[in-house]
């Protein structure tokens, strides 16, 4: 299981020395870039780049089967976020909660609790810690075209109150707390440990480093541990092949996000919607993959 594996200790010295460079070590926003850029670039960009490796027809045909559903989906999620800005919006931060929990819990179902609030935790308790910041994004994400609706809250751009973020982070934190004491109890150590680091983390970083490191650290390795894993064991390939797997994709993922930087200003905003197209389709590789049962999950949840 991933919470008793080598890797899950790495991530936890790893984050912890992390907090320490930015709790005792002022460091320039240039600084933080080149950080969390180094790391999509190793991880959190190539670990979406196998996803045809999982496709369950290997043949000529399957191969353009499989290329027109995930090339479908992302023009399909394309066209919602400009008819229907605030219908996309949600629904990326919907499969976002289910996706983030389900790499870390490697659950089947998208009803898991534990996992499902893992999701929630790592999302949004960082947005309300900085709010301001945050709506700016969100603004800038749903208004990029006449359909945008307006939305009271976004439109303001004022901070809740205090006592009412506060009162969401604990409710949020004590329901996930609860329910892995209740599903986890074997392993509820192990999570508590995470859950603690990791918030300590978003504690002392700002917006977006201290989540794009999360993404890469806490999403992006453990997925492609869990990939790789799963092509030794379903494809009987090894690391070196599998690893050589992830070369051409990730090329072209990169070169394609260096053109975008090239010929467009760099745009938060605009990025994660960029993001959000490419991971609709991730999502439903990753949910039937999970979802398969093979020796490396162990313990199978529902």
């Amino acid at each position: 299981m991933y919470i008793r594996s080598p890797l899950f200790q790495i991530q936890i010295i790893a984050q912890l020395m992390l907090t320490l460079v930015f709790a005792l070590i002022p460091m320039s926003i240039s600084l933080q870039a080149v950080l969390c850029g180094i790391m999509l670039c190793i991880v959190g960009i190539p670990h979406g780049a196998n996803d045809h490796l999982y496709r369950s027809d290997k043949s000529l045909v399957g191969s353009f089967h499989f290329i027109a559903i995930y090339v479908g989906a992302i023009f399909l999620f394309f066209a919602l976020w400009w008819k229907v800005p605030v219908v996309a919006f949600v629904l990326f931060f919907i499969i976002s909660f289910h996706h983030f929990g389900q790499s870390n819990f490697e659950n089947k179902t998208a009803t898991y609790l534990p996992s499902l609030f893992w999701g929630v935790w790592i999302l949004v308790f960082p947005v309300l810690l900085h709010w301001e910041e945050a709506i700016q994004i969100f603004s800038e994400m749903l208004s990029y075209n006449k359909h945008s609706l307006p939305i009271p809250f976004l439109e303001q751009g004022t901070p809740p109150q205090i006592n009412g973020s506060l009162l969401v982070i604990v409710m949020f934190a004590s329901i996930y707390l609860i329910s892995l004491f209740y599903f986890e109890r074997e392993n509820a150590t192990y999570y508590l440990i995470q859950f603690v680091v990791v918030t300590l983390w978003y504690i002392f970083t700002p917006l977006l480093s201290g989540f794009i490191v999360v993404f890469c650290l806490w999403h992006s390795l453990q997925s492609l541990r869990h990939q790789a894993l799963y092509f030794q064991q379903s494809v009987q390939g090894t690391l070196p092949k599998f690893f050589k797997a992830l070369l051409p994709f990730s090329a072209v993922a990169l070169l394609s996000f260096g053109i975008y930087l090239y010929f467009r200003a760099f745009n938060i905003a605009e990025a994660f919607i960029l993001l959000s197209l490419i991971t609709l389709p991730h999502v439903i590789v990753m949910h039937r993959l999970y979802g398969e049962t093979h020796p490396l999950h162990g313990i199978e949840r529902g």
